[in-house]
């Protein structure tokens, strides 16, 4: 099985890793050396980052030991579900011969719907003492399994539920927008799910029915983000003067937008730019593709 497979898991990875490094050391595509097969996410908690900000619910509990982390935004079928046991196993047998021996991780696999033919043929079971929707497998297979679509709507799950697809993935982001705008998982999700949409706008001709329906379920969270980082920015900005603060905010966005392409070249050009520029710069941070498009006079 190779890396995740559509920009929804690519968003789920984005999202989890955001949620988890709070917490401990995390590892996207995890290599399986006996295939070029890869885990999700591979994540070992660190006591040292335990002081930080980190999520509980049903997402935290998930994650209170080693986890490796499947992502399915599609629903797979039974096949690929007992691919995912064969490449666990895989990935136990290759941290066994490591010095030291790592604790071995348990295995989740989100899936958004429910795998009837994986469920039944890999004889998983309801967990006792979990929500609706937890599976798990025979003891010594080491794997879970979490259907997104039979979760409770709670803020608990909320974090899980956004790994969901159509309606439950409507209701999710809906719940997110709700959230008061300091929510901590308002702040971990919100800019991953602005790039979703940025990376689904960028190619028209391959949307799916499934992609038409989340844009138009996020049409107002670029706004939403926007305008979140642009309050931050000027908070900042109060302390430094005003146009430190309008350089605060481009600075913020650019780094919400390109991520770690924001290096200190980037910032010390706009530290030297004139608030025309900087006006100007921070109307294209949702529009251009790319830093260039972004700084072209």
């Amino acid at each position: 099985m190779g890396p995740t497979r559509t920009p929804y898991d690519q968003f789920g990875k984005q999202m989890l890793r955001a949620v988890l490094d709070q917490r401990g050391l995390v590892e996207t595509d995890a290599e399986v050396p006996a295939d070029p097969r890869r885990v999700d996410l591979w994540f070992m908690p660190d006591d040292n980052r335990r002081s930080r900000a980190a999520p509980g619910g049903l997402l935290g509990r998930i994650t209170a030991g080693p986890t490796t982390l499947e992502l399915f935004h599609d629903t797979p079928g039974g096949d690929a579900l007992a691919a995912c046991f064969i490449k666990h196993g895989q990935f136990r047998h290759y941290l066994s011969r490591r010095e030291p021996v790592p604790v071995i991780p348990t295995q989740w696999i989100i899936s958004s719907g429910r795998p009837v033919s994986g469920i039944d043929g890999l004889w998983l079971r309801p967990m006792t003492g979990w929500p609706a929707g937890i599976y798990e497998g025979p003891p010594l297979l080491w794997t879970r399994l979490v259907v997104v679509s039979e979760l409770p709507s709670t803020r608990d799950t909320l974090l899980v539920r956004l790994l969901g697809a159509g309606r439950v993935l409507r209701q999710a982001i809906a719940d997110l927008k709700a959230l008061e705008h300091d929510a901590l998982e308002r702040r971990l999700a919100l800019p991953i799910l602005v790039r979703l949409r940025l990376a689904v706008l960028a190619d028209p001709t391959q949307r799916t029915t499934d992609d038409q329906e989340f844009l138009m379920d996020t049409e107002d969270i670029v706004e939403a983000w926007r305008q979140e980082a642009i309050r931050e920015g000027f908070q900042q900005g109060e302390r430094a003067g005003f146009q430190q603060g309008e350089r605060a905010v481009l600075l913020r966005l650019l780094r919400r937008r390109f991520g770690a392409s924001i290096d200190s070249t980037i910032e010390l050009r706009v530290a030297v730019a004139s608030s025309e520029q900087i006006e100007r710069w921070t109307e294209r941070v949702l529009s251009a593709a790319t830093l260039a498009e972004l700084f072209a006079d």
